[in-house]
């Protein structure tokens, strides 16, 4: 089952000292992270001058690269403190990815740094065999029908993950797992912290509260609960999150972005069956226009084998499309043969359609895709 819980906790070349509780080691540096990569076929797609696939390739390949660094030391006391940095293995305007530190007891844990918000943290995907493709934030995706790049839209895939702040630095807590409830609690006061060097030199000072199109004082909130029922294993939650865009229009108004995502997922007898969800109101600055995600997936387990079949839909609205949508689905059927611990080969064939809405000034757009790949991870 593929899902975006918690992460790992790490540390790297920092000694941590809490009043005496010294660690009976030092921090101890360690490497860890993946590489996976995939070759993309576009079996068809409407290519004429002027729409989404036209002079694009029908081969592709892709690769995603990325290395951590990590390591944490557990105190005499029982504090366990730690850090983690992700590098990104090729070039990038963002280099490093994530990075926080992290303090974790019987308590639950705290984490300070660049990464994603409590809503993120908790959530479940819609079921999908594999580690790279999916309808629901895959990591390889090979249509053209949407996407800035293409001019006709703002979104490449379906996604149910909110995540208004992404990478942002803030606070995150992690409670504690109650008789299967845990929960997560995350604030970031503005979305530019993941990349604050870009912006100012030195320690400088704080950033402004009147940068147009940012986002700002971003709070977020996941409640999830776990059990197993006598061999079914059931996973469901919410999560909730809330910001304002700055300087919005007149004197530096702001206005308020909101969005709720959720999940629910069955596991038995080798089945992984269950759904995923996602409504953000006011995803664009200023314009009022909301969009939803949702989907229901399932796959199936046997030795080192696993396949599933997922769809997902999605309704975008946008600021100067005077109330229409577009409308994107996709179906696809993906597979996955685990080589070893953290290696499989993966493949999926997929059918991806956008429906423009009139007042979008977009294109329609229809894909069969396929494709084949690999992960790595150490």
């Amino acid at each position: 089952m593929k899902f975006v819980l918690l992460g790992s906790t790490a540390l790297v070349g920092v000694g941590l000292v809490a009043g005496n509780a010294q660690a009976a080691q030092g921090i101890q540096l360690g490497l860890g992270g993946y590489y996976e990569a995939a070759a993309g076929l576009v079996f068809s797609q409407s290519n004429n001058d002027g729409e989404p696939g036209a002079h694009t390739r029908d081969v592709v390949f892709r690769q995603d690269v990325e290395v951590h660094f990590k390591g944490e030391a557990k105190l005499d006391n029982g504090l366990t403190v730690g850090a983690r940095i992700e590098m990104e293995g090729q070039q990038s305007n963002d280099q490093i990815d994530e990075v926080w530190a992290y303090f974790k007891g019987g308590w639950g844990q705290v984490r300070f740094g660049d990464d994603d918000d409590a809503s993120r943290q908790l959530h479940y995907l819609i079921p999908s065999a594999s580690e790279l493709f999916g309808v629901d934030t895959p990591d390889f995706e090979f249509s053209n029908n949407h996407g800035n790049n293409f001019n006709n839209g703002s979104f490449q895939t379906n996604s149910t993950m909110l995540n208004i702040s992404s990478d942002a630095t803030k606070i995150i807590y992690f409670s504690p797992t109650f008789a299967g409830f845990s929960f997560a609690v995350s604030f970031a006061p503005d979305r530019r912290g993941e990349n604050s060097y870009s912006y100012w030199s030195g320690p400088g000072g704080t950033t402004l509260s009147n940068n147009s199109g940012q986002v700002q004082n971003v709070i977020s909130a996941a409640l999830n609960f776990e059990h197993d029922f006598n061999g079914i294993d059931l996973a469901t939650g919410i999560g909730f999150g809330e910001g304002q865009f700055e300087s919005t229009g007149g004197n530096h108004n702001v206005q308020t972005s909101w969005g709720l995502d959720g999940h629910l997922i069955v596991t038995f007898a080798g089945f992984t069956v269950g759904g995923a969800g996602l409504y953000f109101d006011n995803w664009q600055s200023a314009s009022g226009a909301d969009y939803w995600v949702a989907g229901l997936g399932a796959t199936y387990n046997w030795d080192a084998w696993t396949v599933g079949l997922a769809w997902s839909h999605g309704d975008y609205e946008y600021a100067t499309s005077g109330g229409s949508s577009d409308r994107i689905d996709i179906v696809e059927v993906t597979g996955r043969y685990d080589l070893g611990p953290g290696l499989s080969l993966d493949g999926m064939v997929g059918y991806n359609t956008m429906n423009a809405g009139g007042g979008t000034g977009h294109q329609d757009d229809n894909t069969w895709e396929g494709g084949v790949g690999f992960f790595i991870g150490f």
